[in-house]
């Protein structure tokens, strides 16, 4: 007998926690090292390009990371990555140095990357049909709120001691008890299946700029996010703030964006959203003023605009696509975020050098404009499905294509087509049709039906 989702929630308790560690010393991290680098006197593109590092990093995980699990098991290989990760956490108070912290962020993009694979893929082994709802939930409340918390430790230290870069790496390893001493069997083997760039794109144009819009949008924010609130004066406490904001307004109401996508097509919602973003970093230059006393409001309202902008864009592939892609085509994406998510730092900090601290404001609504009319264009002239055509919106954090897995995908289209066909073959038996007939109309209904391309 299946166990119910708050049984299943209790009982993968620890990976949930280690889940929520993982979280919770990355973000502190990347935060903390975004200040520090500015304190230390680092030109602001060389701040860029040890917060871009983390996401080439994270890229070459989700490249190699499904190989490595495979080869030495999901145990090995979270103790190796949390171990190499918390390591990595204390030598940057050891080695203040641009290139050094560059070689350093790389490796931290890689070792989380592999962490979360696994974190995910012993999530999927465990969970059952019924749960896969609540399970995701659960993950992406987790996971947020691991995020969110790793910003309010900043106000737990100075940023100019070592004892902020103790407590992420502390937090690593934290992260390794409850995978260590779990009773739960090992996962089966991880798929590192990923579908090619070019044929992404030829299936949604959209879903691909969309996904990597989001990369840069979220790089910029992490990456040089810190920078841009300590450029306006803000102390360590209000920095804490204003982040937290940002990733709390994407949290609240990236279910409710999700659930209107249903509703009405989701390019829509898309262009609805970037227009949105188009005017918040426009705001800034309309009343400075104002903003800059009322910032972790404004950054609230960012989150709410540049957040859900990945799961949209992961939400709107899929409706193109078979049950059987969307791991691949996960993987797929991921690269494109990640790959885009590695100029959000560069670029932002080149716009805070040359614009000033409203650069990066000014950069949102520029990116979000060419996104827009691009976006605009594809709704006007490009191939589209219907909404009865559309799947249910996930949400799904931007971690490893296994979280796919782990998300109620596909499922319900699947089940309707199934009742669909059942009903029907029966219809066909009561009118005494021949069982070859009943076979034939069974074998052309449900999903095997061609979709039209974005």
């Amino acid at each position: 007998m299946p166990r119910s989702p708050i049984a299943m929630i209790i009982a993968l308790s620890a990976t949930l926690f280690a889940a929520f560690t993982l979280n919770s010393g990355s973000s502190l991290q990347s935060s903390l090292l975004a200040l520090r680098a500015s304190s230390e006197g680092f030109a602001p593109i060389y701040t860029g390009i040890i917060m871009a590092s983390y996401y080439s990093g994270f890229v070459g995980g989700i490249l190699w990371g499904a190989s490595l699990v495979n080869r030495v098991g999901h145990i090995r290989t979270f103790a190796a990555l949390a171990s190499t990760g918390s390591a990595i956490t204390l030598l940057h108070a050891i080695f203040v140095d641009p290139i050094t912290w560059s070689l350093f962020r790389a490796m931290t993009g890689l070792c989380l990357s592999g962490l979360y694979l696994v974190v995910e893929s012993w999530l999927n082994e465990q969970v059952d049909n019924n749960s896969r709802g609540a399970m995701m939930a659960s993950y992406m409340t987790v996971s947020l709120g691991g995020l969110a918390l790793g910003q309010l430790m900043l106000n737990l230290s100075p940023i100019s001691g070592f004892e902020l870069f103790t407590l992420a790496s502390v937090l690593l390893s934290l992260s390794l008890v409850p995978i260590a001493l779990t009773r739960q069997p090992p996962p089966a083997a991880v798929s590192g299946e990923r579908m090619k760039l070019r044929r992404l794109f030829k299936i949604s144009p959209l879903g691909f700029v969309g996904a990597a819009g989001s990369g840069v949008f979220s790089g910029a924010i992490y990456g040089v996010g810190p920078v841009f609130a300590a450029d306006l004066g803000l102390p360590t406490a209000s920095i804490a703030t204003f982040m937290f904001f940002v990733i709390v307004g994407g949290m609240i109401l990236q279910w409710p964006i999700g659930r209107a996508s249903d509703m009405v097509p989701r390019q829509y919602v898309l262009i609805a959203m970037l227009v949105g973003l188009i005017f918040t970093g426009l705001v800034p230059y309309v009343m400075p003023n104002v903003i800059r006393d009322n910032l972790s409001i404004w950054g609230g309202v960012l989150g709410v605009f540049t957040m859900p902008i990945y799961a949209i864009s992961v939400a709107y592939v899929n409706d193109y696509l078979d049950p059987d892609d969307f791991v691949p085509a996960s993987g797929a994406l991921l690269i494109v975020y990640g790959g885009s998510a590695a100029f959000g730092p560069i670029v932002g900090s080149m716009f805070l050098d040359y614009f000033g601290p409203w650069g990066l404001p000014l950069l949102f609504s520029i990116v979000a404009f060419c996104m827009a009319v691009f976006a605009t264009y594809r709704a006007g002239f490009g191939r589209r499905i219907s909404l009865e055509e559309q799947g249910t919106f996930v949400a799904v954090p931007r971690t490893t294509p296994m979280v796919t897995e782990l998300a109620p995908m596909g499922e319900d289209t699947e089940t309707e087509t199934d009742a669909d066909a059942e009903a029907e073959a029966e219809t066909e038996n009561s009118e005494n049709t021949a069982p070859s007939e009943a076979a034939n109309i069974s074998g052309t209904t449900g999903s095997d039906t061609p979709k039209t391309r974005d």
